[in-house]
């Protein structure tokens, strides 16, 4: 063992950590990205480390795009695996359990995804598969029929849940007529009310080229990456008009309000409090992340130590935003026993209105700093999760050094900009309550936070 000679070991006062230096920016990986004739951006991130490739399609559409059929596009999504012009639903579950392969679906408010995952020797064979059920999906009666079935009783069992109940009067009553009010897997009468003529034409209006973005991952050359686009989609065109989501510009509420759904006999009350706020392209992100995770986006934060640690009304408790390509929200979470609800939600407003008024510590901000930073770089040390922050990039189109100056820009923050966006995002006076329990008894302890409203999903 070697020891520095300039330091008395004996002098160090132990008791005191070392003090951390400002992290310094990380070089973000680089990656290929191009654009193709009919307008597919393909980006590749090559990695030859592993004989695996994976490749993510994404679709810039989601279910913002359902506009008066909430659940379409979920539902169009989900039946893409269900059959092409040339297999059969279970012929493709087949072929990809043959290669060893996965492949997996998935729909949020602004996008639509479809993932396939294999061994690089298997990769020619699994895209075949995945090219045809993205260009000729057969969208069969009775393969219709059987999804609607599974998604209808996944409804009704969801409505079972207090969070889900919870969040979705939150959403419908934020959001308004926004497409961001309705939920993503639609409702048991809008998916009963799906036909194919639905699903047909929601494919061709936003399964299209301009519309598509592709990321490669893995042992695969940027050359063969765009060979296999061009050979399997190069042929595809797109619409003379494009159609667009019905764009509603929400409004925040004037007054609070608070939201009863009712869980008879319930022994505790989950909580989703919070109002409207703004999309992700309008917000000054970083003073708003830092504040967040002081306020409730973190273990340490205020909120859970306030709820948890001094209080002890739960094991845990949240905050966050949900920024959203045309808007978004903010939110705190947890869930509480039904007799210390109006407790709990005392707690968190005078959390609320404290980061609204005072100044961040210099520890509680340089302690956030140094856990943000610090946490960055370990969400770069996978190809795919570089994949997914470069994908986050186009579809909300931030700049491309967004993450190059990620660190940098977490520690210019300053305890003003922190107080000011706290006040420029938190509206304590403006919240909507939404709380499931048992209603009978939260109907009167709950009433001096706002105006009461029973509602039923």
């Amino acid at each position: 063992m070697e020891f520095n000679n300039d330091i008395n070991y004996y002098e160090l006062d132990r008791s005191k950590p070392p003090k951390s230096k400002l992290s310094k920016d990380v070089s973000f990986p680089g990656y290929f990205e191009t654009v193709t004739s009919n307008g597919i951006e393909v980006i590749v991130i090559e990695d030859n480390s592993l004989p695996v490739v994976s490749v993510r399609f994404v679709y810039k559409s989601g279910s913002y795009s359902d506009n008066n059929l909430p659940g379409l596009s979920s539902f169009t999504t989900d039946m893409l695996s269900k059959g092409t012009d040339e297999m059969s639903a279970t012929e493709i579950a087949e072929k990809i359990d043959f290669y060893g392969a996965s492949l997996s679906y998935g729909t949020d408010s602004d996008a639509n995804f479809i993932s396939a995952y294999t061994l690089e020797k298997y990769f020619d064979e699994v895209f075949k598969i995945i090219s045809s059920v993205l260009t000729t999906p057969s969208f069969k009666d009775e393969e219709i029929e059987r999804l609607r079935i599974q998604k209808v009783n996944s409804i009704k069992s969801l409505k079972d849940e207090s969070d889900y109940l919870a969040l979705r009067a939150f959403k419908t009553k934020v959001f308004g007529a926004s497409p961001y009010a309705l939920p993503i897997e639609g409702f048991e009468s809008t998916v009963n009310k799906i036909n194919r003529e639905n699903l047909v034409s929601f494919y061709k209006d936003n399964f299209i080229p301009s519309k598509l973005l592709v990321a490669f991952v893995g042992k695969i050359s940027p050359d063969k990456a765009i060979k296999y686009i061009e050979e399997s989609f190069g042929h595809l065109n797109n619409p003379d008009s494009e159609i667009e989501g019905n764009f509603i510009n929400p409004v925040i509420s004037d007054k609070p309000v608070v939201l009863l759904s009712d869980k008879n006999n319930a022994v505790q009350s989950t909580l989703k409090i919070g109002h409207l706020s703004v999309s992700r392209s309008e917000v000054d992100f970083f003073p708003a992340y830092i504040m967040n995770n002081i306020l409730g986006g973190s273990f340490t934060s205020r909120i859970n130590y306030n709820l948890r640690e001094i209080n002890g009304f739960t094991y845990g408790a949240r905050s966050y935003f949900e920024f959203n390509k045309f808007a978004g929200d903010f939110s705190v979470e947890t869930e509480v026993k039904t007799g210390i609800t109006a407790n709990a939600i005392t707690e968190i407003l005078k959390e609320l209105k404290k980061i609204r008024d005072e100044k961040v510590t210099d520890e509680e901000l340089t302690a956030m700093k140094n856990y943000i930073t610090g946490n960055f770089p370990l969400q770069l040390e996978t190809p795919n999760s570089i994949a997914s922050k470069v994908i986050n990039l186009k579809l909300y189109n931030l700049d491309k050094d967004f993450y190059s100056k990620y660190i940098s820009n977490i520690n210019k923050v300053t305890k003003d900009e922190v107080l000011e966006s706290a006040k420029k995002y938190l509206h304590p006076d403006r919240l909507c309550f939404s709380v499931c329990g048992d209603v009978k008894i939260l109907e009167n302890d709950l009433k001096h936070f706002g105006e009461i409203e029973v509602v039923t999903i």
